[in-house]
């Protein structure tokens, strides 16, 4: 066999387990102050053996070996972790030098379409303006691969999920009135709306005619569920809907009323205690029914009388507004105001 190549591969091996063994002592350091998971520990103890496994079959041929086939297995070996190293930051940091995919490439097969679509992302507002002139406004791209499929209003929102460097919020805001004004269909952008949109611009698809009890973004049960969250912010919006008229007694997936569902995610975390006063609100101010019962016999009650007994094993201090609650739940007189 070649002696420098010998030499060389030698080398290498020697890099890998040098590598094997500072990854396995940086791994012990990292995870000393800390629990574990048995699949993390797991995953690790497979890779190490895969590891020193490639590193023995760079090795035994190569010391054994005395041929070219011996030669070019432990080549293949020794130099495999490169390989997979240099792949892996290929994969990584190649996309950063190709021209990266514009969304309206994505969303728009059609090429007339797309036209549209890229003056819309580039917050051209008089191009649009031209280009929508007699079109149907509501008519969903077809995406490249597996994406949504979305009319113009959709993807005019949808491009607030990830803004480029080049947005232009106010010119965005623009397009979307716009496209509003020239009839786009308002509720199939609804559900995206209220994880994108100002309350104003909510206000103005409702005023346009979005339906309040359309699907939601996630799933295909009310939208009300989707809107109601933690946040002050998404109790006003969610309040917005059932003020246009969202239904507010509809059930989700799981057989389970507004309140209960609300309830349930707000448990007695602090940073949930908003639900309270929505809850209240629905139940005062909407007349939302808590005497509904699932089948399985849960109801708004028992889950709100779970919470309060979890509170008391935790020693959390519930907010006002579930004592409230729970001053409903217990009254059989209260009567909503």
């Amino acid at each position: 066999m070649h002696p420098l190549i010998t030499k060389i591969l030698w080398t290498v091996i020697s890099l890998n387990l040098a590598a094997l063994v500072v990854a396995a002592i940086a791994f012990l350091l990292g995870t000393t102050n800390r629990n574990v998971s048995t699949m993390e520990s797991g995953w690790m103890v497979v890779l190490f053996i895969a590891a020193a496994a490639v590193i023995l079959l760079g090795a035994l041929p190569l010391y054994f070996g005395k041929s070219t086939f011996s030669l070019i297995v432990s080549g293949f070996f020794a130099l495999l972790p490169l390989i997979i190293l240099l792949s892996f930051m290929i994969s990584n940091y190649l996309p950063k030098f190709r021209q990266k995919q514009t969304m309206a490439e994505f969303y728009y097969k059609d090429k007339a379409q797309r036209t549209v679509a890229e003056a819309i992302e580039k917050g051209d507002l008089e191009s649009v303006r031209q280009l929508i002139h007699g079109k149907d406004l509501n008519i969903p791209g077809v995406p490249e691969s597996g994406g949504d499929r979305l009319n113009y209003l959709q993807f005019a929102i949808r491009l607030r999920s990830n803004p480029a460097p080049t947005f232009q919020e106010e010119a965005n805001t623009a397009i979307i009135k716009l496209l509003i004004q020239e009839g786009s269909d308002p509720t199939p952008a609804l559900p995206e709306g209220i994880r994108r949109l100002p309350m104003d611009m909510i206000s103005l698809l409702l005023n346009a005619g979005a339906d309040p009890n359309t699907h939601g973004f996630v799933s295909a049960g009310p939208l009300i569920f989707e809107a109601i969250g933690r946040t002050k912010e998404e109790n006003d919006i969610a309040t917005l809907l059932i003020q246009r008229g969202a239904e507010v007694n509809l059930k989700n997936a799981d057989g389970n009323t507004l309140l209960m569902y609300a309830a349930n995610n707000a448990g007695t975390s602090e940073r949930w205690a908003d639900s309270w006063r929505m809850v209240r609100y629905l139940i005062e101010e909407v007349h939302a029914d808590y005497t509904y019962k699932r089948p399985d016999g849960v109801s708004f009650s028992s889950i709100v009388k779970g919470i309060e007994k979890k509170a008391i094993e935790e020693k959390v201090t519930m907010s006002a507004d579930f004592g409230v609650v729970l001053k409903i739940v217990e009254n059989s007189g209260y009567a909503p105001h």
